[in-house]
C-alpha cells in the first residue's frame, strides 16, 4: 500500500473543514490524520477511493489525482495524492517476497 493525502480542494457550502486542510494515512482503511479530524461522512466515502489509490488504481481525472465529493448537496471536494511513489513492504510481508 502506498502513503496517502487528502486534501480539501473546493468547498460549496457549509462545512467544518476549509480549503487547504488535508490529512494523511499509510493504509487505505485507517482514516487519515492531520491538523483537525476528518469528519466520518468524508471517511466513509473516501474508503473505496483511497483503497484504488493506495492499491495503484489510475484516477479518471486528466492530472491523475482522484477528486471526490463528500455526501452533502452543497458540500467540498477532496483530493487524493499518492505520496510514496517506491514504497517498499517491510521485509517480514509475504507481500514483500519475489516470485522465482
Amino acid at each position: 500500500m502506498k502513503q496517502l493525502r487528502v486534501r480539501v480542494v473546493q468547498k460549496h457550502g457549509k462545512c467544518p473543514h476549509e480549503v487547504g486542510e488535508s490529512w494523511e494515512t499509510p493504509y487505505a482503511l485507517m482514516k487519515p490524520t492531520g491538523k483537525t479530524l476528518l469528519c466520518d461522512d468524508a471517511h466513509y466515502v473516501l474508503i473505496p477511493y483511497l483503497g484504488m489509490a493506495a492499491g495503484g488504481a489510475h484516477s479518471w481525472e486528466i492530472d491523475g489525482l482522484w477528486k471526490i465529493h463528500c455526501p452533502s448537496k452543497l458540500g467540498i471536494v477532496f483530493e487524493i495524492e499518492t505520496l510514496d511513489k517506491d514504497h517498499q513492504w517491510p521485509e517480514n510481508s509475504d507481500w514483500s517476497k519475489k516470485e522465482e
